[in-house]
C-alpha cells in the first residue's frame, strides 16, 4: 500500500465551485475540505477557508455553482463554512478513486490554482490513475511513502507559512537573529498570533518525531 502526496492544478472545467470562487475572489484564500457527504449528485461539505467572513461569504454567494452558504464560525484568520453545491461531473476525482485508491482529507484547494491531496492504494493503481489524469491535468508528486502517516499533514498551511517565515528571519539560529514581533512583521500578523502558531507547529512537530499523538 502506497501513500502518495499529489499537487494537482486542473483544467477550468474540472474545478469544483468552491474552488473557482476563492480564485476569482480578493479576500478569500485556500480552502481546506474538512468533511463531505456521499452524495456527489448533492454535494454538502464543510470547508475552512482563509479571509474574513464577510469576504469568504461574497465569494461564495457569488459563484452560480453554489447552492446555500452557512458560515459557522471564524477563529484565527480562518471562517468555517457548511457548503452546498450543484452536482457535477468530476472526473479526476472518480480515477484518483477507482480500484484501491482513497483520497483522504483533508483536501486543499489553493487560491492560486493547484489542489494538495493524498491518495493511498496500491502502487499499481496509484501509477495508473496518475497516468491517466496527466492526460489532462498538471501533476506534481510532492511525496510518496509505504503504508499510512499522517505527519505530512501534521502542520496546517498556516503553521507551515509562520515556521517558514521564522526560519527564514533567523528565529531558530543561535544566537537569535529575529524576535516574534520581528517575524510578525513580515507577515502581517501580531507577536501573540506568532507565538501561538509556533508553540502548537513545535509541539506537532515534536510528537511526529517521538511517534507520539500531540493530543493522547
Amino acid at each position: 500500500m502506497k501513500q502518495a502526496r499529489l499537487r494537482v492544478t486542473p483544467p477550468a472545467g474540472e474545478t469544483i465551485p468552491v474552488h473557482r470562487a476563492i480564485q476569482s475572489a480578493e479576500g478569500a484564500g485556500d480552502a481546506v475540505l474538512l468533511s463531505g457527504g456521499a452524495d456527489l449528485a448533492d454535494p454538502t461539505e464543510l470547508f475552512s477557508i482563509a479571509g474574513a467572513a464577510d469576504a469568504v461569504r461574497g465569494a461564495l454567494e457569488a459563484e452560480a455553482g453554489v447552492r446555500s452558504v452557512d458560515v459557522l464560525s471564524t477563529a484565527e484568520g480562518e471562517t468555517y463554512v457548511y457548503i452546498r453545491e450543484r452536482g457535477d461531473e468530476r472526473a479526476i476525482a472518480d480515477v484518483l478513486t477507482a480500484g484501491t485508491l482513497v483520497v483522504t482529507l483533508p483536501i486543499r484547494f489553493r487560491a492560486d490554482g493547484p489542489v494538495d491531496l493524498t491518495v493511498l492504494g496500491s502502487g499499481t493503481d496509484l501509477r495508473e490513475a496518475l497516468s491517466v489524469v496527466r492526460e489532462v491535468a498538471d501533476v506534481t508528486v510532492l511525496s510518496v511513502r509505504e503504508g499510512w502517516s499522517a505527519a505530512p499533514d501534521s502542520l496546517t498551511e498556516r503553521q507551515r507559512e509562520v515556521l517558514a517565515a521564522a526560519y527564514e528571519a533567523g528565529y531558530y539560529d543561535y544566537p537569535r537573529r529575529a524576535t516574534q514581533d520581528e517575524v510578525a512583521s513580515t507577515l502581517g500578523i501580531s507577536g501573540s498570533t506568532v507565538a501561538e502558531h509556533l508553540r502548537h507547529a513545535e509541539a506537532a512537530l515534536v510528537a511526529a518525531a517521538l511517534g507520539k499523538n500531540e493530543d493522547a
